[in-house]
């Protein structure tokens, strides 16, 4: 990959981004906190009323709070794909789970930050592996540092039997998957405050903390969830179908699981402001996709994506609405909130224009900073596109406050095509497919040009 990169850099000089970042003194580090299966409205700053999140708030009080950013697909490798390499979901090379890793010949968001001079490292659940053990494969994507898991069906146990030091497999003897002494969140958050411990002024770094909850498995530990009985009104218990823990207490273990994850991110805010690096470090947290349906937890269950309809493997905007927040004390006015249409593979080309590296020019990503940093006319999408693989076939596009879903595309007799208008339904409930037939025919037109066939991920009725 880095030779590509190379490659990029010489001959895309000239498409350094017009907009300059000069707010701050020198580049910011960056720390970009994914959760996994998190819904929309699993944060008290996004809705959320059952529990709190208070730390995550402080992010969105200190900078900015995003209502309409999505994830880069509705399920998790091709999200994280399109993260890492600022395409969307009808050009990424990744369309959906299992064993498929980024490319060698794709730059990541993590050679453009190397390229600038950062140290980087990948804490918890790799964004560039899939269904495979090739830690390998993690180091040669831009990452100096590698602590974690890289086959994600390893990230739906909260008790790893090992991960991954780079390389080297750190084994946990006394886990058995579904109980045991080292819990992955945890893990986790210790590896991350000792990465931030190692840092100084001197060297810009960029870490992404990829944290495998509040995915099922959906356990915590005992003392957490202990804490989170408070909020729960009414107990749902699990028992194991397949491979996720069983649990007499869902509710309790998931809200134990975000509270893990809250408190992880007050930790590292405290362990910054200890080293002096907190005004200059951009802090980001978001999900990968919308509320799941497994392991005995439903998105209806604690109103996890709020007011929007469907969750994981759905393209309605229960599936890819999530929550993003972003803090950057030297730069960002407090307190903000912004309804700019941006999505996972906006990532990358926002990471080039912050530390002023050249812009891939196959990508489909436009950079945020102008609406990070206050400076700057902020480009807007024309149309955001997504596809998935599963459950029949699925694909949305959307310009502005239009969008058009359809499922079933795998067999077109069943074919099922929705219009809807996020501005006066944000829920989609109104099918407008009937009483608005140019637009219908308009968003139809563009959702065919949205996409290029991809040879690991046919799609017959498209391709």
């Amino acid at each position: 990959m880095n030779f590509i990169f190379q490659k990029i850099l010489i001959a895309s000089a000239v498409c350094l981004s017009a907009v300059s970042y000069a707010a701050a003194p020198h580049q910011p580090n960056i720390i970009f906190v994914i959760s996994d299966d998190l819904g929309y409205g699993d944060i008290s700053c996004y809705g959320q009323e059952n529990f709190t999140t208070p730390h995550i708030d402080k992010l969105a009080e200190t900078g900015l709070r995003f209502t309409r950013h999505y994830s880069g697909a509705t399920v998790c490798s091709p999200s994280r794909c399109s993260l890492m390499t600022g395409r969307d979901g009808g050009h990424a090379t990744v369309r959906g789970n299992g064993a498929h890793t980024i490319g060698d010949d794709e730059t990541t968001v993590a050679e453009v930050a190397k390229a600038a001079g950062y140290n980087t490292a990948m804490i918890g659940k790799s964004c560039v592996t899939g269904n495979t053990q090739t830690p390998e494969t993690v180091l040669s994507s831009g990452f100096d540092y590698f602590y974690g898991t890289t086959d994600h069906r390893d990230g739906h146990y909260r008790y790893p039997k090992f991960v991954y030091r780079n390389t080297e497999r750190i084994e946990f003897p006394d886990n058995d998957l579904h109980s045991g002494t080292h819990y992955d969140g945890n893990l986790y958050t210790e590896e991350a405050l000792g990465y931030i411990a190692q840092q100084t002024e001197d060297t810009p770094f960029f870490m992404i903390l990829s944290y495998p909850i509040p995915h099922a498995s959906v356990i915590a530990p005992e003392a957490d969830r202990a804490a989170a009985r408070a909020f729960v009104k009414q107990e749902v218990a699990y028992t194991r179908k397949g491979h996720y823990s069983s649990t007499p207490e869902v509710l309790a273990n998931y809200i134990a699981m975000i509270t893990i994850m809250d408190n992880a991110v007050g930790s590292i805010v405290s362990q910054l402001e200890a080293q002096n690096l907190l005004e200059d470090t951009l802090i980001i947290f978001t999900s990968d996709n919308g509320a799941a349906f497994e392991g005995g937890k439903k998105p209806e269950m604690l109103n996890s994506c709020g007011p929007l309809r469907g969750g994981k493997r759905d393209l309605y905007e229960g599936g890819i609405r999530i929550p993003f927040v972003a803090s950057w004390p030297a730069v960002m006015t407090p307190g903000q909130v912004t309804d700019h249409a941006s999505a996972f593979w906006d990532f990358l080309p926002t990471v080039c224009e912050l530390t002023g590296q050249p812009m891939p020019t196959d990508i489909q990503g436009v950079s945020y900073a102008a609406t990070l940093t206050g400076q700057g006319e902020q480009v807007k999408h024309n149309t955001l596109y997504w596809e998935f693989h599963g459950n029949g076939g699925r694909r949305a596009l959307q310009q502005g406050d239009w969008k058009l879903v359809q499922y079933n595309i795998k067999t077109p007799k069943k074919l099922q095509t929705q219009l809807f208008n996020l501005a006066d339904d944000i829920g989609e409930t109104n099918d407008l497919s009937k009483t608005h037939p140019e637009k219908l025919s308009e968003l139809l037109k563009l959702i065919d040009e949205a996409r290029v066939p991809c040879d690991k991920f046919p799609m017959p009725a498209l391709d």
